[in-house]
């Protein structure tokens, strides 16, 4: 009974809101950002689930060292991630000087099975708005923060593909999206999971 009426509230909100379906990330947005208002979107698969992962290790040896230089250069970069089909580091910057730090290529080595595996990746590059340092002084932001503005709070974490931090409501309304995007404009975007249960801790996590 409960799963159904779940099911029927995802139908009530498509319906009424006119979502668009993005395929890439299997997100479906409920409510678009506006000046007023933050996102809502709802995931009902995580691209993890569907993704394989083989020939990726030299992408994630070059995502850790991005990830590092976007820690060194928090104000002019911002977080890293890698897509898939084909696999593409894309590392995003805020400045003109992050311009010229995202385009350097990464190279190394790593050992894998027996032997020596040399890599050399040339990054995609994009510009967005929220840099690292934004995007983590509010993911840290302890008291007064985004987990406080709702009691269906189930956690936050940075998601990299959409240059946002991520609030994960078990419900919400239009109230809530208001306070959001005036406290935060447009660093925080809202994940709508209506199947989960909150929890007595709270998790902060540093990517989604």
């Amino acid at each position: 009974m409960r799963l159904r009426l779940i099911f029927a509230l995802v139908f009530l909100y498509v319906v009424t809101a006119a979502p668009a379906f993005q395929l890439r990330e299997w997100r479906l947005i409920v409510y678009p950002a506006s000046a007023e208002a933050a996102e809502v979107y709802f995931q009902p698969i995580h691209p993890v689930m569907l993704r394989s992962y083989e020939g990726i290790e030299s992408y994630n040896q070059a995502f850790i060292a991005a990830e590092q230089r976007a820690e060194a250069y928090s104000h002019d970069l911002a977080p890293p991630y890698i897509r898939h089909d084909p696999y593409r580091l894309v590392t995003p910057y805020v400045t003109e000087r992050g311009r010229e730090l995202a385009a350097l290529p990464f190279a190394g080595a790593y050992w894998s099975e027996g032997r020596t595996v040399r890599y050399r990746i040339v990054p995609q590059v994009e510009q967005v708005k929220n840099s690292q340092a934004e995007l983590r002084a509010l993911l840290e932001k302890v008291e007064g923060g985004p987990l406080d503005e709702t009691d269906a709070s189930l956690g936050m974490g940075m998601y990299a593909e959409l240059n946002r931090v991520v609030l994960e409501v078990n419900t919400f309304d239009q109230a809530l999206r208001r306070r959001l995007a005036a406290k935060y404009g447009g660093l925080i975007a809202i994940q709508w999971s209506p199947c989960e249960e909150r929890s007595v801790l709270l998790s902060r996590s540093t990517a989604m």
